[in-house]
Protein backbone atom coordinates (compact mmCIF):
# COMPACT_ATOMS: atom_id res chain seq x y z
CA UNK A 1 0.00 0.00 0.00
CA UNK A 2 2.74 2.21 0.89
CA UNK A 3 4.63 1.56 -2.42
CA UNK A 4 0.98 2.79 -4.34
CA UNK A 5 1.07 5.41 -2.31
CA UNK A 6 4.55 6.84 -3.16
CA UNK A 7 3.99 5.71 -6.65
CA UNK A 8 0.84 8.03 -6.85
CA UNK A 9 2.76 10.82 -5.73
CA UNK A 10 5.74 10.25 -8.31
CA UNK A 11 2.86 10.24 -10.71
CA UNK A 12 1.63 13.68 -9.36
CA UNK A 13 4.70 15.33 -8.96
CA UNK A 14 5.76 14.54 -13.00
CA UNK A 15 2.25 15.42 -14.21
CA UNK A 16 2.23 18.69 -12.16
CA UNK A 17 5.03 20.63 -13.63
CA UNK A 18 7.24 22.93 -12.06
CA UNK A 19 4.51 24.09 -9.13
CA UNK A 20 4.70 19.97 -8.22
CA UNK A 21 7.90 20.15 -8.14
CA UNK A 22 8.91 23.25 -6.58
CA UNK A 23 6.37 22.53 -3.44
CA UNK A 24 7.33 18.52 -3.12
CA UNK A 25 10.57 17.78 -3.77
CA UNK A 26 12.43 21.95 -2.95
CA UNK A 27 13.43 21.69 0.73
CA UNK A 28 14.59 25.34 1.72
CA UNK A 29 16.59 26.14 4.46
CA UNK A 30 14.61 26.28 7.22
CA UNK A 31 13.29 30.03 8.82
CA UNK A 32 15.09 30.59 11.96
CA UNK A 33 11.52 31.87 14.01
CA UNK A 34 12.85 34.95 16.13
CA UNK A 35 11.62 34.46 19.79
CA UNK A 36 7.98 35.54 20.58
CA UNK A 37 6.82 37.53 23.44
CA UNK A 38 4.23 35.60 25.35
CA UNK A 39 1.07 36.86 27.27
CA UNK A 40 2.24 37.73 30.89
CA UNK A 41 0.48 35.00 33.10
CA UNK A 42 -1.21 37.58 35.14
CA UNK A 43 -3.24 39.46 32.38
CA UNK A 44 -6.79 39.95 32.37
CA UNK A 45 -8.29 39.07 29.24
CA UNK A 46 -12.04 38.79 30.45
CA UNK A 47 -13.36 42.05 29.59
CA UNK A 48 -11.96 41.43 25.93
CA UNK A 49 -14.36 42.02 23.76
CA UNK A 50 -16.08 38.67 21.98
CA UNK A 51 -13.65 36.62 24.06
CA UNK A 52 -16.43 33.77 25.40
CA UNK A 53 -18.34 31.68 23.21
CA UNK A 54 -21.73 33.16 22.41
CA UNK A 55 -25.28 32.62 23.63
CA UNK A 56 -26.67 30.84 20.80
CA UNK A 57 -26.36 26.86 20.06
CA UNK A 58 -24.39 25.88 16.81
CA UNK A 59 -26.43 23.63 14.79
CA UNK A 60 -24.28 22.10 11.47
CA UNK A 61 -25.80 21.23 8.14
CA UNK A 62 -22.58 18.88 7.24
CA UNK A 63 -23.15 18.00 3.81
CA UNK A 64 -25.42 20.33 1.11
CA UNK A 65 -25.02 19.98 -2.99
CA UNK A 66 -25.57 23.18 -4.82
CA UNK A 67 -26.32 22.90 -8.31
CA UNK A 68 -24.02 25.79 -10.06
CA UNK A 69 -23.22 26.90 -13.74
CA UNK A 70 -20.26 24.82 -12.83
CA UNK A 71 -20.81 21.95 -11.98
CA UNK A 72 -21.99 20.39 -8.21
CA UNK A 73 -21.05 22.33 -4.85
CA UNK A 74 -20.30 20.58 -1.65
CA UNK A 75 -20.99 22.62 1.04
CA UNK A 76 -21.62 22.41 5.20
CA UNK A 77 -24.08 25.29 6.89
CA UNK A 78 -23.25 26.19 10.30
CA UNK A 79 -26.26 28.47 11.56
CA UNK A 80 -27.64 29.38 15.29
CA UNK A 81 -30.25 27.03 16.60
CA UNK A 82 -31.88 30.47 18.22
CA UNK A 83 -34.72 31.80 16.04
CA UNK A 84 -33.97 34.67 14.39
CA UNK A 85 -32.15 36.76 11.30
CA UNK A 86 -28.62 36.25 11.36
CA UNK A 87 -25.99 38.29 8.93
CA UNK A 88 -24.32 35.58 6.40
CA UNK A 89 -20.70 34.62 6.14
CA UNK A 90 -18.83 32.75 3.10
CA UNK A 91 -15.99 30.93 4.46
CA UNK A 92 -13.28 29.72 1.75
CA UNK A 93 -10.77 26.82 3.11
CA UNK A 94 -7.14 27.31 2.68
CA UNK A 95 -4.96 25.20 -0.13
CA UNK A 96 -5.42 21.96 -0.12
CA UNK A 97 -7.46 21.66 3.08
CA UNK A 98 -11.49 21.33 3.05
CA UNK A 99 -14.56 22.87 4.67
CA UNK A 100 -14.31 21.09 7.98
CA UNK A 101 -10.83 21.91 9.36
CA UNK A 102 -11.90 25.55 10.82
CA UNK A 103 -14.69 24.32 12.98
CA UNK A 104 -13.06 26.19 15.86
CA UNK A 105 -13.30 29.47 13.95
CA UNK A 106 -16.95 29.35 12.40
CA UNK A 107 -18.37 27.69 15.63
CA UNK A 108 -17.13 31.01 17.41
CA UNK A 109 -19.09 33.28 14.47
CA UNK A 110 -21.98 31.48 14.58
CA UNK A 111 -22.50 30.98 18.57
CA UNK A 112 -22.38 35.13 18.21
CA UNK A 113 -25.62 35.07 15.80
CA UNK A 114 -23.90 34.40 12.23
CA UNK A 115 -24.87 31.87 9.38
CA UNK A 116 -21.71 30.33 7.63
CA UNK A 117 -21.89 28.81 4.57
CA UNK A 118 -18.57 26.86 3.70
CA UNK A 119 -17.61 25.20 0.26
CA UNK A 120 -15.24 22.69 -0.71
CA UNK A 121 -13.18 24.00 -3.62
CA UNK A 122 -11.69 22.33 -6.66
CA UNK A 123 -8.36 21.90 -4.93
CA UNK A 124 -9.92 20.15 -1.66
CA UNK A 125 -8.98 17.11 0.35
CA UNK A 126 -5.20 17.05 1.07
CA UNK A 127 -2.10 17.57 -1.41
CA UNK A 128 -2.22 14.97 -3.58
CA UNK A 129 -6.12 15.69 -4.55
CA UNK A 130 -5.20 19.98 -4.85
CA UNK A 131 -2.24 18.79 -7.03
CA UNK A 132 -4.12 17.27 -9.38
CA UNK A 133 -6.65 19.94 -9.63
CA UNK A 134 -3.82 22.25 -9.95
CA UNK A 135 -2.87 19.87 -13.18
CA UNK A 136 -5.92 19.62 -14.32
CA UNK A 137 -7.42 23.40 -14.29
CA UNK A 138 -3.98 25.07 -13.68
CA UNK A 139 -2.57 27.35 -11.37
CA UNK A 140 -5.08 30.55 -12.50
CA UNK A 141 -8.20 27.46 -13.16
CA UNK A 142 -8.29 26.54 -9.79
CA UNK A 143 -7.79 30.35 -8.70
CA UNK A 144 -10.66 31.39 -11.11
CA UNK A 145 -12.96 28.92 -9.85
CA UNK A 146 -12.66 29.33 -6.17
CA UNK A 147 -14.23 33.05 -5.63
CA UNK A 148 -17.13 32.19 -8.20
CA UNK A 149 -17.90 28.87 -5.85
CA UNK A 150 -18.67 31.60 -3.51
CA UNK A 151 -20.37 33.61 -6.21
CA UNK A 152 -22.34 30.53 -6.78
CA UNK A 153 -23.57 30.20 -3.13
CA UNK A 154 -24.72 33.26 -3.01
CA UNK A 155 -27.14 33.02 -6.22
CA UNK A 156 -28.03 29.71 -4.95
CA UNK A 157 -29.70 30.68 -1.61
CA UNK A 158 -33.44 29.72 -3.11
CA UNK A 159 -31.66 26.50 -3.71
CA UNK A 160 -30.13 25.78 -0.28
CA UNK A 161 -33.89 27.17 1.22
CA UNK A 162 -35.52 24.74 -0.69
CA UNK A 163 -33.08 21.92 1.21
CA UNK A 164 -33.21 23.47 4.71
CA UNK A 165 -36.09 26.44 5.56
CA UNK A 166 -34.44 26.10 8.90
CA UNK A 167 -31.60 27.69 7.08
CA UNK A 168 -33.10 29.60 4.91
CA UNK A 169 -35.03 31.47 7.92
CA UNK A 170 -32.08 32.65 9.79
CA UNK A 171 -29.99 33.80 6.79
CA UNK A 172 -30.13 37.76 6.29
CA UNK A 173 -29.54 38.36 2.58
CA UNK A 174 -29.12 41.86 3.27
CA UNK A 175 -25.62 41.11 5.54
CA UNK A 176 -22.97 39.18 3.72
CA UNK A 177 -19.51 39.40 4.44
CA UNK A 178 -16.42 36.94 2.75
CA UNK A 179 -14.13 34.95 4.99
CA UNK A 180 -11.16 32.82 4.33
CA UNK A 181 -7.55 31.54 6.00
CA UNK A 182 -4.31 31.57 3.36
CA UNK A 183 -5.67 30.50 0.35
CA UNK A 184 -9.06 31.36 1.29
CA UNK A 185 -8.33 34.12 2.50
CA UNK A 186 -7.46 35.40 -0.95
CA UNK A 187 -10.22 34.22 -2.16
CA UNK A 188 -12.52 36.11 -0.18
CA UNK A 189 -10.58 39.17 -1.03
CA UNK A 190 -11.43 38.72 -4.61
CA UNK A 191 -15.08 38.80 -4.04
CA UNK A 192 -14.21 42.53 -2.58
CA UNK A 193 -12.00 43.88 -5.22
CA UNK A 194 -8.67 41.80 -5.47
CA UNK A 195 -7.16 40.39 -8.58
CA UNK A 196 -4.44 38.23 -9.69
CA UNK A 197 -2.33 38.58 -12.62
CA UNK A 198 -2.52 35.73 -15.40
CA UNK A 199 1.14 34.57 -16.10
CA UNK A 200 1.45 35.28 -20.23
CA UNK A 201 -1.57 37.65 -20.43
CA UNK A 202 -2.45 41.16 -20.19
CA UNK A 203 -6.02 40.30 -18.11
CA UNK A 204 -5.98 39.67 -14.48
CA UNK A 205 -8.66 37.56 -12.82
CA UNK A 206 -11.59 40.13 -11.03
CA UNK A 207 -14.46 38.61 -8.84
CA UNK A 208 -16.08 41.41 -6.89
CA UNK A 209 -19.36 41.49 -5.66
CA UNK A 210 -21.17 44.33 -4.55
CA UNK A 211 -23.17 41.69 -2.48
CA UNK A 212 -20.01 41.51 -0.16
CA UNK A 213 -19.73 44.05 2.56
CA UNK A 214 -16.77 43.05 4.23
CA UNK A 215 -13.84 40.62 4.77
CA UNK A 216 -11.99 38.66 6.87
CA UNK A 217 -8.61 37.57 5.83
CA UNK A 218 -7.18 34.93 8.08
CA UNK A 219 -3.10 35.06 7.15
CA UNK A 220 -3.52 35.83 3.52
CA UNK A 221 -0.74 35.42 1.00
CA UNK A 222 1.18 37.96 0.15
CA UNK A 223 3.05 37.65 -3.81
CA UNK A 224 2.33 33.85 -4.70
CA UNK A 225 2.22 31.76 -7.73
CA UNK A 226 3.59 34.71 -10.05
CA UNK A 227 -0.46 35.90 -10.00
CA UNK A 228 -0.83 37.81 -6.40
CA UNK A 229 1.35 40.41 -6.86
CA UNK A 230 1.77 43.96 -5.15
CA UNK A 231 -0.78 45.47 -6.99
CA UNK A 232 -3.20 42.77 -6.22
CA UNK A 233 -4.80 44.59 -3.44
CA UNK A 234 -5.20 48.02 -4.93
CA UNK A 235 -8.59 47.99 -6.26
CA UNK A 236 -10.84 46.56 -2.46
CA UNK A 237 -13.11 48.61 -2.38
CA UNK A 238 -14.92 46.99 1.17
CA UNK A 239 -13.52 46.77 4.97
CA UNK A 240 -11.26 43.72 5.69
CA UNK A 241 -9.37 42.54 8.48
CA UNK A 242 -6.01 40.49 8.20
CA UNK A 243 -4.63 38.41 10.42
CA UNK A 244 -1.06 37.22 10.72
CA UNK A 245 1.16 36.03 13.71
CA UNK A 246 5.57 36.79 14.12
CA UNK A 247 5.59 32.79 13.31
CA UNK A 248 3.35 32.57 10.03
CA UNK A 249 6.42 31.74 7.84
CA UNK A 250 7.07 28.86 5.40
CA UNK A 251 10.30 28.13 4.04
CA UNK A 252 9.23 27.60 0.57
CA UNK A 253 6.92 31.17 0.08
CA UNK A 254 6.74 33.12 2.98
CA UNK A 255 10.12 33.58 4.68
CA UNK A 256 8.86 36.74 6.63
CA UNK A 257 5.51 36.79 8.49
CA UNK A 258 5.23 40.63 7.41
CA UNK A 259 4.33 39.27 4.06
CA UNK A 260 0.93 38.28 5.01
CA UNK A 261 -0.17 41.88 6.25
CA UNK A 262 1.27 43.38 2.43
CA UNK A 263 -2.57 43.25 2.07
CA UNK A 264 -3.14 45.51 4.65
CA UNK A 265 -0.60 48.00 3.43
CA UNK A 266 -1.63 47.64 -0.15
CA UNK A 267 -5.34 48.03 0.03
CA UNK A 268 -7.26 51.18 0.03
CA UNK A 269 -6.45 54.06 3.00
CA UNK A 270 -9.78 53.79 5.92
CA UNK A 271 -10.26 50.39 5.51
CA UNK A 272 -7.91 47.92 7.11
CA UNK A 273 -7.24 46.50 10.16
CA UNK A 274 -4.49 43.96 11.39
CA UNK A 275 -4.16 41.98 14.05
CA UNK A 276 -0.56 40.49 14.81
CA UNK A 277 -0.08 38.08 17.36
CA UNK A 278 3.08 36.89 19.01
CA UNK A 279 4.26 33.57 17.85
CA UNK A 280 1.26 32.48 15.98
CA UNK A 281 1.69 30.51 13.24
CA UNK A 282 -0.29 30.02 9.89
CA UNK A 283 -2.62 27.39 12.16
CA UNK A 284 -2.62 28.55 15.25
CA UNK A 285 -0.60 24.81 16.00
CA UNK A 286 -2.71 22.56 14.84
CA UNK A 287 -5.63 24.39 15.49
CA UNK A 288 -6.89 25.01 12.13
CA UNK A 289 -6.68 23.96 8.19
CA UNK A 290 -4.08 20.92 8.97
CA UNK A 291 -5.44 19.74 12.17
CA UNK A 292 -3.20 16.40 11.83
CA UNK A 293 0.12 18.72 12.56
CA UNK A 294 2.29 16.87 15.01
CA UNK A 295 1.99 21.12 16.72
CA UNK A 296 1.77 22.42 20.00
CA UNK A 297 -1.60 24.10 19.78
CA UNK A 298 -1.58 27.85 20.06
CA UNK A 299 -5.03 28.35 21.84
CA UNK A 300 -4.50 32.06 23.25
CA UNK A 301 -3.65 33.06 19.64
CA UNK A 302 -7.22 31.75 18.57
CA UNK A 303 -8.76 33.54 21.00
CA UNK A 304 -7.58 36.93 19.98
CA UNK A 305 -8.42 36.17 16.07
CA UNK A 306 -12.10 34.72 17.44
CA UNK A 307 -12.26 38.21 19.07
CA UNK A 308 -11.09 40.43 17.19
CA UNK A 309 -12.68 39.11 14.06
CA UNK A 310 -16.24 39.09 15.59
CA UNK A 311 -15.48 42.35 16.64
CA UNK A 312 -15.24 43.28 12.98
CA UNK A 313 -17.95 41.96 11.71
CA UNK A 314 -20.26 43.11 14.27
CA UNK A 315 -18.64 46.43 13.51
CA UNK A 316 -19.33 46.02 9.94
CA UNK A 317 -22.81 43.64 9.14
CA UNK A 318 -24.62 44.67 12.83
CA UNK A 319 -23.07 48.33 13.19
CA UNK A 320 -22.35 47.76 17.00
CA UNK A 321 -20.53 50.82 18.34
CA UNK A 322 -18.54 48.63 21.29
CA UNK A 323 -17.10 46.63 18.48
CA UNK A 324 -16.09 49.66 16.73
CA UNK A 325 -14.04 51.22 19.49
CA UNK A 326 -12.33 48.62 20.91
CA UNK A 327 -11.14 47.65 17.60
CA UNK A 328 -9.93 51.61 17.44
CA UNK A 329 -8.70 51.56 21.10
CA UNK A 330 -5.42 50.25 22.05
CA UNK A 331 -7.95 47.94 24.58
CA UNK A 332 -6.46 44.69 23.24
CA UNK A 333 -2.70 45.37 23.47
CA UNK A 334 -2.89 46.99 26.88
CA UNK A 335 -4.69 43.68 28.36
CA UNK A 336 -2.25 41.18 26.51
CA UNK A 337 1.02 42.77 27.71
CA UNK A 338 1.72 43.05 23.74
CA UNK A 339 0.87 39.59 22.83
CA UNK A 340 -2.00 41.20 20.27
CA UNK A 341 -1.99 43.82 18.82
CA UNK A 342 -4.51 45.68 16.26
CA UNK A 343 -3.80 48.92 13.70
CA UNK A 344 -6.04 50.48 11.89
CA UNK A 345 -5.10 52.15 8.23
Amino acid sequence: MKTLKRLSLAVVILLSGSWGLYVLMFKPEPVVLAEARPMPADADISSLYGLEQGPHAVAVIPEMTLTTPDGPLMLTAFYPESAGSFPLLLFSHGNFSDRRAYDRIIDHWVSHGYVVLAPDHLDAGGMLNGILAMTRYGQDGVMKQRPRDLVNILDGLDQLAAQSAQLDRRIDRSRVAATGHSFGAFTAQMLGGADAAVPGADSRLRDFDARIQAVVAISPPGPMFDMIDEQSWQNMTVPQLVTTGTWDVEARFFRDWRLHAMSYERGAKGLNNLLVTEGADHYFGNLICRLEREAEPQEQALLMANAVSLAFLDAQLKDNLQAREFLASNTLSTATGGFAQLSQR
